[in-house]
């Protein structure tokens, strides 16, 4: 490979696999050192002698140790190559190889980092690799650009100036007053000296100014395009956790007067991931809770973020940078064509992983529910965020006025109740869905442990109107402590959909119960389904 240097070759690198055959890396470890690599402590971040190829490219003296925190304790593990400075990686010093074990469907992170690149963000490139260690398979992993001073000028920026990480070892870099003692525990330096007076003079600032010129002073100290795409990208994936760590901030002096730009970091808690609290700490976020509803800048503490959305004009142009992101990029069209492209592609590296998490099954249940929370996700913003909200939670009207197209049926609150998409339609004027959440269904009798606390009627106007639709609807499931799924039910694949038809209980033909996503999918229903105490629910045959 000819080495071209700096970002172009990085880009090269990373991007190839998109357009062939998932590359291949391969570690080899000495027989001692892989003993102690697997024995010792599992948060050792000392370095054990490995050599490594891509390719025809060989490099005999690098280094690898685990990498990260709860993942360390997951059977399959990530890792951090350390490259010599005399033989650097194509302009990296480091690479992060990321197991992405907690994500059955491989897509999440990959997903994130493309959207940073649309919106062209100082950020981190990624791609997938297959792993050999001492020739022997450990799986799909994705390759992580690792943000450090040698990160800067592969992306053309200087390196000799301020770059901290906000650690996540004590999870306390959320931009609040300390003194310097506290704050080199709580942020690592990885460029442009020793002191931290500049950190520590934009933190005194962002606490100390008075709310009426907190517009004029973020615009002076922030290179703000990076603020909003940093909040714009974790409002529409929906994660939280990484203002109090997993972020960078660079002080990038290429301007006038230098300004602070956020790096991102860290993405694989998105796309509807949530812990569960009430598992051990080590397997907290292996569950299968999934959500789409947190609040835009939910999540952990952070003064920036706190006074971003109490002062109203940097409040509304993020607003209107999500809005603008919803209509270009996080699209349904654009997603969707994405999610499938990625997994089509990395689809057989899947299939032999020896230590993913899950099965087949899994990855293409959870690669549809990827879609979904797109388009719920969307749907919940543009209902609470981007729009004033309107409307009732659970009881909704639509007036219907073209064939083929989607029908969200949403809540003041912005869940998704359902959807339909009509065909055929003659005469109806309107649609009312009605969920009834956390309830039992009627008449459920001795199935009333084996069921989905959640029942949904559909009512027309006029009740003569003929069609047909498929129809779509979800239930709630987001950890063991907030769910709306019954004890009895000990594997959600054995639910099936059910409609009760004012006398008996009657399943619903085609109907496809996901798991992962806690959706029904009804591919076919007419007028028949509708009025007159018809309903559906969710139970096990």
């Amino acid at each position: 490979m000819k080495k071209l240097g700096g970002l172009v070759t990085l880009v090269l690198f990373l991007s190839c696999s998109l357009f062939s055959q998932i590359p291949e890396i391969s570690i080899t470890i000495s027989h001692d050192d892989s003993l102690e690599l697997y024995s010792r402590d599992v948060f050792s971040n000392d370095y054990l002698k490995a050599s490594f190829s891509w390719g025809e490219e060989y490099w005999k003296k690098t280094e690898l140790r685990f990498k990260g925190r709860s993942n360390r304790s997951w059977p399959k593990r990530s890792f951090r190559i350390r490259f010599p400075e005399d033989h650097l990686f194509h302009g990296a010093h480091e690479i992060n190889l990321n197991a992405m074990y907690l994500d059955r469907s491989f897509l999440r992170e990959k997903l994130c980092w493309m959207m940073f690149e649309d919106l062209h963000a100082l950020a981190p490139h990624a791609s997938y690799v297959r792993l050999l260690v001492n020739n022997n398979l450990q799986g799909l992993y994705l390759l992580v650009d690792h943000v450090d001073k040698y990160f800067l000028p592969r992306h053309e920026k200087k390196d000799h100036v301020a770059l901290y990480e906000a650690d996540s070892k004590y999870a306390l870099g959320d931009l609040t007053e300390a003194p310097e003692k506290l704050l080199k525990m709580y942020y690592s330096k990885h460029a442009g000296g020793d002191d931290f007076d500049d950190l520590q003079s934009l933190i005194s600032t962002l606490n100390k100014t008075p709310d009426s010129l907190f517009e004029q002073v973020t615009n002076r100290l922030f290179d703000m395009n990076s603020v909003y795409t940093w909040f714009t990208a974790n409002i529409l994936t929906m994660n939280g956790d990484s203002y109090s760590k997993n972020y960078y901030l660079y002080k990038d002096d290429s301007a006038t007067h230098g300004k602070w730009v956020i790096v991102p970091w860290d993405y694989d808690l998105t796309f509807g991931v949530s812990g569960d609290p009430a598992l051990p700490v080590e397997t907290t976020l292996l569950n299968d809770g999934f959500g789409y509803t947190f609040p835009p800048l939910m999540g952990l503490r952070n003064v920036l973020k706190e006074r971003v959305w109490k002062t109203p004009a940097i409040h509304e142009v993020l607003r209107r940078h999500v809005e603008m992101t919803m209509q270009t990029i996080f699209t349904d069209e654009v997603m969707n064509r994405r999610v499938d492209s990625l997994a089509a592609m990395i689809q057989p590296e899947v299939e032999r992983d020896p230590q993913k998490r899950g099965t087949m099954r899994d990855f293409l249940e959870t690669k549809e529910a990827l879609k979904y929370f797109v388009t719920a996700r969307r749907n919940f913003l543009l209902t609470t965020f981007i729009n004033p909200p309107e409307g009732l939670f659970n009881d909704v009207t639509l007036s219907v006025r073209k064939d083929n197209r989607p029908y969200y049926f949403m809540g003041v609150d912005g869940r998704q109740i359902a959807m339909l998409r009509f065909t055929n339609v003659h005469g109806l004027d309107s649609v009312r869905v009605i969920a009834h959440p956390d309830v039992l269904p009627p008449h459920i009798g001795s199935d009333s442990n084996r069921c989905v606390r959640r029942w949904i009627q559909i009512e027309t106007f006029p009740p003569s109107a003929k069609f047909s639709a498929s129809f779509e609807w979800m239930y709630h499931d987001l950890s063991s402590k907030d769910r709306e799924v019954q004890a009895g039910v000990k594997d959600e694949r054995s639910l099936q959909c059910f409609l009760y038809n004012g006398t008996t209980w009657k399943p619903v033909a085609g109907a496809v119960v996901n798991p992962v996503s806690n959706t029904i999918t009804v591919p076919f229903i007419t007028e028949e389904y509708c009025n007159n105490g018809i309903y559906f629910a969710v139970k096990m045959p």
